[in-house]
């Protein structure tokens, strides 16, 4: 399968897309150039980070799926592990390189063994590692993933320095194509009240209720048209080809503007 994802290699982008059996990958520099590709059938499919454990939801994906008219055909949990990299010891380190929500993750063990370390935000992990690979000087460390590490050939000092142990990404892979009921699916959709007033949360969540469907995801994002008007992200158990389903948002876009995004096999 030839995919796209972000780049460059190293990236937790492109380990999902590995362990996903991808045999082809491009790698682009946005996640919106990630939807194009596939858009424009460039490739098969395209691998993106949607939620993060730690730190909710991935914006630009989440913007994106307002944007394309693409489909969520699969869901991907990766093991989120972070560790520190370095040619020397931790007494040696002045310089350190991090992306800034791998930097947050680990901002207990920064705190507590770099103190007093220069951070070098980086636009990804990957990056990181290039950053530390390009200079093999003791003075100089990154906080990386093992499969960057590996690939750039770098030395790991600590293993698994994030602040929480339990951490995960979820990933979408999205296509042109629909993927077919499989007994175990979630279905993720947008709603777009076209008016804010009282109750409308409570009118967007009670069909649900009434046919006894189990959300999983509920998040808002701001509309961009105006303040103080949202957009909701709702994920929820069963396909668009279940009668309940299918009832449910047929009563649903009866009152608000409703996008599905994609009905998909459930990785949890």
């Amino acid at each position: 399968m030839k995919v796209s994802t972000l780049g460059p290699k190293g990236t937790f982008c492109h380990e999902t897309s590995l362990l996903l059996g991808a045999d082809e990958i491009l790698f682009k520099r946005s996640i919106w150039e990630v939807f194009n590709a596939v858009e424009k059938s460039e490739c098969e499919g395209g691998v993106v980070p949607v939620e993060n454990s730690l730190v909710g939801g991935v914006s630009q994906t989440l913007d994106s799926l307002i944007e394309f008219d693409l489909k969520v055909n699969k869901e991907y949990l990766l093991p989120i592990h972070h560790n520190l990299a370095c040619w020397g010891e931790l007494e040696d380190i002045e310089v350190l390189y991090s992306h800034n929500l791998t930097l947050s993750q680990c901002e207990k063990f920064v705190r507590n063994y770099l103190p007093k370390v220069e951070i070098h935000e980086t636009s990804s992990n990957a990056i990181s590692a290039v950053e530390l690979s390009n200079r093999k000087d003791n003075r100089y460390a990154a906080l990386v993933s093992e499969f960057a590490a590996d690939l750039y050939k770098l030395r790991l000092l600590k293993k698994d320095v994030q602040d929480e142990k339990l951490n995960f990404t979820r990933f979408f892979v999205v296509g042109n194509q629909s993927a077919l009921p499989t007994g175990k699916d979630r279905t993720s959709i947008l709603v777009s009240p076209s008016v804010n007033r009282p109750g409308v949360l409570y009118s967007v969540i009670k069909p649900f209720y009434d046919a006894g469907i189990d959300l999983t995801k509920i998040e808002s994002r701001p509309s961009k048209k105006r303040m103080g008007e949202y957009i909701f992200f709702i994920d929820f158990k069963g396909h668009t080809k279940d009668k309940k389903i299918s009832l449910t948002l047929k009563e649903l876009s009866s009152i608000f503007s409703v996008k599905v995004l994609g009905s998909y096999p459930r990785a949890y």
